[in-house]
């Protein structure tokens, strides 16, 4: 009867010890199949980054599990996370060598890493090549509109030759002497100095003078035109040859 007593009287006392000892060694983490069905009800609603962290800290407590490790990499994948993925996935053969699972989504995440870095590759062709002609184009137009230019000056350049030449041979001066103030407001000195050329086989440097000194607008003009004949006379004088030693060497040439 003192037996029975004791045990009745004890009995809840030992069954509170009991739980307090369950309580101390469950430390929040659930057992691996609790855990995988926790995280199963995670992923399926939606909450990714929640599975995934609670599934490391189950896999802290049970590192060796593979069902754990296996869910965790497919949270991963959910994540887009696919070289963490992969890791686990990986642990997860080193664990069991035989897991369809873990292989076939390594080859999953291996074929998509493979498709990407050929869209990738391709884009980068498709975007050289593109670059390519985009340049070949702008080098042509270039190259084209640099002889074209250079036709177009030389066109240019023979029409204001022809229509001064004319000008001047008329006698209008006045025109003409507004067409070498044009060029000399746009540096063209090539036909300017054809121009000056022009006129000192036609007229004495006394005369062009003249009419420069009647219609040229400015003192500034005037004096650039002056300089370039007097430069050209100049030029000219300088390079023609000596007349009367020219005679004397042919006359001293028959005479022997």
């Amino acid at each position: 009867m003192l037996v029975a007593s004791f045990i009745s009287k004890t009995r809840p006392i030992c069954a509170l010890f009991v739980c307090l000892f369950l309580l101390a060694s469950f430390d929040g983490v659930a057992s691996p199949r609790i855990a995988l069905i926790e995280a199963q009800q995670m992923i399926d609603a939606g909450e990714i980054d929640e599975a995934i962290s609670f599934l490391e800290e189950n896999i802290l407590e049970y590192p060796n599990n593979a069902p754990l490790i296996l869910h965790y990499g497919l949270a991963l994948k959910e994540a887009n996370r696919l070289a963490e993925a992969e890791v686990a996935f990986r642990k997860v053969l080193a664990i069991n060598g035989t897991n369809p699972i873990a292989k076939n989504q390594i080859d999953m995440i291996r074929q998509f890493n493979n498709a990407a870095v050929s869209e990738t590759a391709q884009q980068l062709e498709n975007i050289t090549i593109d670059k390519f002609f985009d340049l070949l184009t702008i080098a042509a137009a270039f190259a084209l509109g640099t002889v074209f230019s250079t036709y177009i000056k030389r066109i240019e350049d023979w029409n204001f030759n022809r229509r001064s030449r004319k000008l001047f041979l008329q006698n209008r001066y006045d025109d003409f002497v507004d067409m070498l103030e044009i060029q000399i407001s746009t540096n063209k000195l090539k036909p300017l100095r054809n121009s000056v050329t022009f006129m000192l086989t036609h007229k004495s440097e006394k005369d062009i003078i003249k009419v420069l000194d009647r219609y040229v607008n400015t003192e500034e003009n005037f004096n650039t035109l002056v300089r370039m004949i007097e430069r050209s006379k100049a030029r000219e004088t300088q390079y023609q040859p000596n007349i009367d030693t020219h005679e004397i060497l042919v006359s001293d040439k028959q005479n022997t």
